[in-house]
């Protein structure tokens, strides 16, 4: 079961405790899963920043070319609309217009917010990453799909028409290069917005993530040594029998590591969370702080030796 109780952003300090998320109705087990996705998300947040900013350099470049194709399918179906094609290229103009006019957004306004406001009866918070509600999910979902085969309508009437290239050359390698291009933008939009964290939390979990991404927050070498190594016992672990990152119940049989916080986890799944990030995935404590203090010592003992001699 699939429980949403984390609303803030990755990173601000507000959220719910292990105690808390138990008393509104989870069991430890979600809990801890909770407050490891919590920590997850920390991690893909910052992450996603760099690829935000490329998605966002990409749109800022085709912003011009959406423009420029725009204005050519305006001007060539005002000039041949009234032209004989066989296929109907007049009503694909129409719908993708009205598909323009309803998501265009002047002053924080649309028909497409309208919509979503009077009939799926919800209002977004201002600056919030609240997860709508799945109506709302699907409505987006479902015009996104419009509009994305709607475009390859357009792409397959302008294939199939025999006669449209010559009697409405204008008309026809307009509708051609609007549809195409919006046919990419919507899967780039899709794959950018929708997939990317997922891929990336997918990545983290298996420690997969690029070094350069995560080097600052990466855990250093001798970390997972420093955890201690236990057998699973029911008695001693209490309520905490499945490791929270996987989700897989502990036997005698996996290697489980016990870090300083006091914490369980299978010794992989740890493994590979240090690799991104050095923080205990369920109260954030510094799992490497022993370790660094340790080599502090040791290089000022060598520092001091060092000068006496």
């Amino acid at each position: 079961m699939s429980v949403v109780v984390m609303l803030q952003r990755p990173g601000s300090g507000q959220r719910p405790s292990r105690a808390e998320l138990t008393a509104i109705g989870l069991t430890p087990a979600q809990a801890d899963q909770e407050l490891v996705r919590q920590s997850e998300l920390e991690v893909v947040y910052a992450s996603i920043t760099r690829w935000m900013m490329l998605f966002g350099c990409i749109i800022c470049a085709l912003l011009p070319v959406s423009l420029v194709l725009f204005s050519y399918l305006i001007y060539s179906f005002a000039q041949e609309s009234w032209k004989d094609c066989d296929v109907p290229l007049r009503v694909w103009f129409y719908v993708a217009m009205f598909n323009i006019a309803y998501h265009i957004n002047l002053g924080g306004r649309s028909l497409h917010r309208q919509v979503i406001r009077s009939v799926c009866r919800y209002q977004a918070p201002e600056q919030s990453l609240e997860i709508p509600p799945a109506r709302v999910r699907f409505y987006h979902w479902l015009t996104t799909i419009f509009v994305f085969s709607w475009h390859c309508i357009g792409l397959h009437w302008t294939r199939i028409s025999l006669s449209c290239h010559e009697t409405a050359p204008n008309m026809f390698m307009a509708t051609y290069l609007f549809a195409a291009f919006n046919v990419f933008f919507t899967i780039f939009t899709v794959v950018s917005t929708y997939g990317l964290q997922h891929m990336l939390a997918s990545l983290l979990r298996r420690g997969l993530l690029p070094s350069s991404m995560v080097s600052d927050r990466a855990a250093p070498e001798g970390t997972i040594e420093l955890q201690q190594t236990v057998i699973f016992d029911p008695q001693e672990f209490g309520d905490a029998l499945q490791c929270p990152v996987c989700m897989e119940d502990f036997s005698k049989e996996h290697k489980i590591k016990k870090t300083v916080c006091g914490h369980y986890f299978h010794e992989s799944c740890l493994v590979h969370w240090l690799k991104v990030n050095r923080n205990c995935p369920l109260c954030r404590r510094d799992l490497a702080t022993s370790l660094e203090s340790g080599n502090s010592d040791s290089e000022e003992v060598s520092r001091v030796c060092s000068t006496l001699a």
